[in-house]
């Protein structure tokens, strides 16, 4: 198939080959990306896809969409190309579309956060950026800002404890409750400041990490969200399709290992999953020297029986 590929506007994908050669056997498989952002991994599918091939994206945010859309319109209008199927919906929501049950050769997820929404940051992802604590990828939910304004402290500091694994959860959550009684906390700086006031400074970096990383999960509960789709994705595989999983973070990569690891043990029920990759997968040298994002990511695989 003779296509053209897309410039990487969001990031550079990261192990682009290594995570399309564990999942495009044949080009004719469906494969699902459920994590479309800038269309990186998905442009290389495409590739690999022939015309009874189907290319099935999801992703939350309109405007990872819409560009995607825009950069394959002119290969889409070939002869002999791949059916492709976008949904501007969360990657979890192919729990209720049956059509695919049984019929998904293979499924992507990569889990970084997109470098294009920290760089632009228009919901309050980064706290290099002074703008409103929203974080939604979606219109759904709560946005941070509630949640850092109305919840209890103590829920507060297991946020910071369980989503963002903060040593000073507790202080800061206290912080927090005491500040908001004067005036809401509203803006990234708002929730900057108070970490630079609890923090020297060469931790700073680290604990603002954590605990902006802390509030976007729990805001778009991502480690639920993820949980749901992976239990989904594992029962509606075809014989030897594949899920491949790329995480970033500890609390990512624990899951995907555990629920990979429950579906390949037989017990009251049989195993359904096989996995192949006994240890994650991490990326090379020479990757991480051009891609720096790419240092903590893990890429883990099954493949259903």
């Amino acid at each position: 198939m003779d296509y053209k590929p897309i410039e990487y506007d969001y990031h550079l994908p990261v192990m682009l080959e290594e995570c399309l050669n564990f999942l495009v056997l044949s080009n004719k498989a469906t494969i699902i990306d459920g994590t479309l952002g800038g269309g990186g991994h998905a442009e290389l599918i495409l590739s690999r896809l022939g015309s009874g091939g189907n290319l099935v994206a999801f992703d939350k945010d309109k405007n990872a969409i819409a560009y995607f859309e825009r950069k394959i319109q002119s290969n889409l209008n070939k002869e002999a190309t791949p059916k492709v199927t976008l949904y501007n919906e969360c990657f979890s929501s192919i729990c209720g579309k049956a059509e695919y049950d049984g019929k998904i050769d293979g499924v992507l997820l990569d889990l970084g956060v997109s470098s294009r929404q920290l760089d632009s940051d228009s919901i309050g992802l980064s706290y290099r950026i002074d703008s409103r604590l929203d974080m939604r990828f979606g219109s759904d939910g709560m946005p941070a800002y509630e949640i850092i304004n109305k919840a209890d402290p103590v829920e507060i500091k297991r946020i910071l404890r369980d989503y963002g694994e903060e040593p000073k959860a507790g202080i800061i959550a206290r912080r927090i409750a005491e500040r908001r009684r004067a005036i809401p906390l509203e803006t990234t700086f708002d929730l900057k400041n108070i970490v630079e006031e609890l923090v020297s400074p060469p931790q700073r970096f680290k604990t603002l990490s954590r605990v902006f990383q802390a509030f976007r999960i729990a805001v778009n509960k991502e480690l639920e969200t993820l949980e749901t789709a992976l239990h989904c994705y594992a029962k509606m595989l075809a014989p030897k399709g594949r899920i491949v999983v790329m995480s970033y973070h500890s609390l990512e990569d624990r899951i995907v290992k555990n629920i990979f690891r429950e579906y390949s043990k037989s017990g009251e029920n049989p195993a359904i999953l096989k996995i192949l990759t006994k240890q994650p997968i991490i990326a090379k040298d020479e990757e991480i020297i051009k891609n720096p994002r790419a240092r903590s990511a893990k890429l883990r695989v099954a493949e259903r029986l």
